[in-house]
């Protein structure tokens, strides 16, 4: 089938459409129009993980925490749980690993043969003149039917071959090289190799009644690995925490628990506004820095417990 003048050779489709991944190319759709509608990056400040050196790459082990010794605190606890397995020997390394990481700031251990560390997660929002860009189209919102309500999405494969070359990624390196050189908290040279995580998300709220933050977006929530679950706490905000703590006007508490069911019948609604309240559910998006002998770690600037 031909188009006729002006197309590629005539042809509608390309002829190694067989190869063309149709997630990775709806994806990518999603991220054109991202571009075009949110340009602006900001970044807002990193968090901590942990990973463990596997084959392709660093496999990611524990949640994120805001501070690097709560993600060490995270790690001990997870090489605590290795230390319940089989073997005396092999429980007495990961336990003694563990201790190492809860008295000092130690960002790489080693236990029965395998390697972990703390890793340094960026996170940056796209904004444009409407605010925070909200989930895409492509994003996992809402849960399938067929998953069950426990399910937890798997954490990151750091893997660190192949990445970086596209634009999206690249344009997140900048911006977090330009935010670092403005604050003075530079990565080391041997840390320039950028890795996407999978997206995380949270609800922000613009007004409140704060005099001078009338126009911001601030985020209320914390992070969650998907749209749903962060809908999910809002849910739960407006329907139960709202009117049992703040003291609501009788029309008030009939609007936000309105405001919740609204929430709750209509998939994938990523904003609402009560009482002189708007709140939406934001992307954010997450990469690390990877060098030759892996991640990055904390930076000697980042704020951390004593």
């Amino acid at each position: 089938m031909t188009m006729g003048d002006g197309d590629a050779g005539g042809r509608l489709f390309p002829e190694d459409l067989d190869g063309v991944d149709p997630v990775a190319a709806v994806m990518l759709a999603d991220a054109c129009r991202s571009l075009a509608t949110y340009p602006e990056l900001v970044a807002v400040g990193p968090l901590f993980t942990a990973a463990e050196r596997v084959a392709g790459g660093w496999q990611v082990v524990c949640p994120p925490d805001p501070l690097p010794q709560g993600a060490r605190e995270l790690l001990a606890d997870h090489l605590d749980d290795r230390a319940a397995g089989p073997g005396e020997e092999t429980a007495h390394e990961f336990r003694r690993a563990a201790a190492a990481l809860r008295t000092g700031p130690c960002d790489a251990v080693a236990a029965a043969g395998r390697r972990f560390a703390i890793v340094r997660v960026e996170q940056l929002v796209r904004t444009g003149p409407d605010g925070p860009e909200p989930p895409r189209p492509s994003d996992p919102d809402p849960r399938p039917a067929s998953v069950p309500d426990s399910y937890r999405r798997p954490y990151d494969l750091l893997s660190g071959e192949g990445t970086g070359s596209d634009l999206a990624t690249a344009e997140l390196l900048c911006q977090v090289l330009d935010a670092a050189a403005v604050s003075g908290n530079e990565p080391s040279g041997a840390f320039l190799t950028p890795v996407a995580l999978a997206p995380a998300f949270t609800v922000a709220e613009r007004g409140g009644g704060v005099p001078g933050r009338e126009r911001r977006w601030r985020p209320v929530g914390r992070l969650h690995a998907t749209p749903q679950r962060a809908r999910d706490s809002l849910i739960g905000y407006l329907r139960d925490i709202a009117p049992a703590v703040e003291a609501l006007a009788e029309t008030d508490a009939d609007a936000y628990a309105e405001a919740a069911e609204l929430l709750a019948d209509e998939p994938r609604r990523n904003g609402i506004a009560v009482a002189g309240r708007r709140f939406r559910i934001v992307r954010i998006e997450r990469i690390t820095l990877m060098g030759p002998q892996g991640p990055e770690p904390p930076r000697p600037t980042d704020f951390d417990t004593p």
